[in-house]
């Protein structure tokens, strides 16, 4: 047993912030996380469309599933910076500001350059906007962590399902520059909450009556000497590596199987809808676990079921979506863990920006090296093993040795002699595990 495991309890029910608000903040919160993966879903079917009209080939491709992790790599890790220098809800606001923006100017892109370039912008938004949500929801809903996990992972599945799903025959109807621009409102308004947020905050709000998003003591070692942060990146990194993976390449796969367009991106749909219905319960059974790793590999064996139905026997490929969605459904788990496994506001912003942008920049290969594969060998199987199959095994592997929660707080200390005196312990502080 480690020192200081998390406890068991799914929601924190002795931390009661004042309801002053916070009603303002869930609107937010749920507006924001839209976004999160909009930005590339309501792209990824348009891409062969796309393409016959600019002239990019299957490299391209590669390089746009490959554009988000290059942005949540390099802003996972600068996030915190910019939330120590202008607040978490003024970062939330600049967030969805480049968000709604990007996917408004990328919609006029006159060729390839100036699109990657303007989608960029709107996934610089939505790079910040991942960081910053999980230490915001531990600041305003410290007593309902497992509810606002649940409630952010609903709106970011929704914001994932939907854009595939009309974006064919919405194309085919105004043309693929509208499909792809019509969804930057959300992103807008969602910056306009936060501004309000914001504002309400400096009027003397919650925000300024409980800990700030960068609230707590700072970390006994520096993140980067914690091997409990590494293993959760390197977990987060092969989850994400198969999530952008099967965004960018699922439809492209089902299309050279024989499905229509259209039946692709209604496809790519029902995957985000099987892995929103399985990670409705992520949140709390991930809170609760006192060994998270079979809710990894159950996770895990939900992506080699799927990944191999699709190789094998894509003419039903609706049953291998479902099980392609079980797994990704491993992104809520890892996002949960993040602040299942702090007990401060800071140590949150901390690990999310860590876990995040190191996790995205080692899943950058995930997207690229399997169309690559693809190209230079002249079908997928290489891409099914080597790249899908291995990164699966990577992350059995890490979940296994990272399966016993704790804190980053408690993983910091963990190397130091006790100290002959502690504080008294908060609602906040880890608790050991029973038994």
């Amino acid at each position: 047993m480690r020192p200081s495991s998390v406890a068991a309890d799914t929601d924190r029910p002795s931390v009661r912030p004042e309801p002053r608000g916070r009603v303002l903040a869930l609107v937010a919160i749920v507006c924001a996380a839209l976004n999160l993966r909009l930005v590339v879903t309501s792209l990824s079917p348009l891409l062969t469309t796309v393409g016959d009209e600019f002239g990019f080939a299957a490299t391209v491709i590669g390089v746009f599933g490959t554009l988000p992790l290059v942005a949540f790599a390099i802003f996972g890790l600068i996030t915190p910076a910019i939330m120590r220098l202008l607040g978490p809800e003024a970062t939330a606001a600049l967030s969805m500001l480049l968000t709604g923006v990007g996917q408004v100017l990328r919609a006029f892109a006159p060729d390839t350059g100036t699109l990657l370039a303007l989608t960029g912008v709107a996934l610089t938004g939505a790079a910040l906007g991942n960081v910053v949500l999980p230490p915001l929801i531990a600041q305003y809903f410290p007593d309902r962590l497992a509810a606002l996990s649940t409630v952010q992972m609903v709106a970011i599945h929704l914001g994932a399902l939907f854009p595939p799903l009309v974006a064919i025959p919405l194309a085919e109807l105004a043309g693929w520059r509208i499909a792809l621009g019509a969804w930057a409102g959300i992103a807008l308004i969602a910056s306009l909450l936060w501004i309000a947020q914001w504002a309400g905050r400096g009027r003397g709000g919650t925000g300024s009556r409980t800990a700030t998003a960068t609230g707590g003591p700072a970390l006994a070692r520096p993140i980067l000497r914690i091997g409990m942060a590494w293993r959760m990146a390197l977990l987060f990194g092969m989850v994400t590596w198969n999530v952008f993976t099967l965004f960018t390449w699922l439809p492209t796969l089902l299309s050279d199987a024989g499905h229509s367009p259209a039946a692709a991106g209604s496809l790519v749909s029902l995957m985000v809808g099987a892995s929103l219905m399985f990670g409705l319960v992520a949140p709390t059974i991930t809170l609760r676990a006192g060994n998270t790793f079979p809710i990894v590999a159950l996770g895990l064996a939900g992506y080699g079921v799927g990944y191999l139905g699709v190789a094998l026997a894509p003419g039903f490929a609706p049953l291998w979506v479902l099980f392609l969605g079980l797994g990704t459904s491993l992104f809520v788990v890892t996002m949960t863990m993040i602040n299942a496994r702090s007990s401060t506001p800071r140590g949150a912003a901390a690990l999310s920006g860590f876990v995040q942008g190191v996790g995205s920049g080692i899943a950058l290969g995930g997207p690229l090296l399997f169309g690559l594969l693809g190209e230079l060998t002249g079908g997928w199987t290489a891409s099914y093993v080597l790249v899908a199959g291995g990164s699966l095994l990577v992350a059995l592997v890490v979940a296994y040795v990272e399966r016993t929660p704790w804190t980053i707080e408690a993983a910091a200390e963990s190397a130091r002699p006790p100290r002959a005196s502690q504080e008294p312990r908060t609602a906040l502080d880890p608790v050991p595990l029973r038994g």
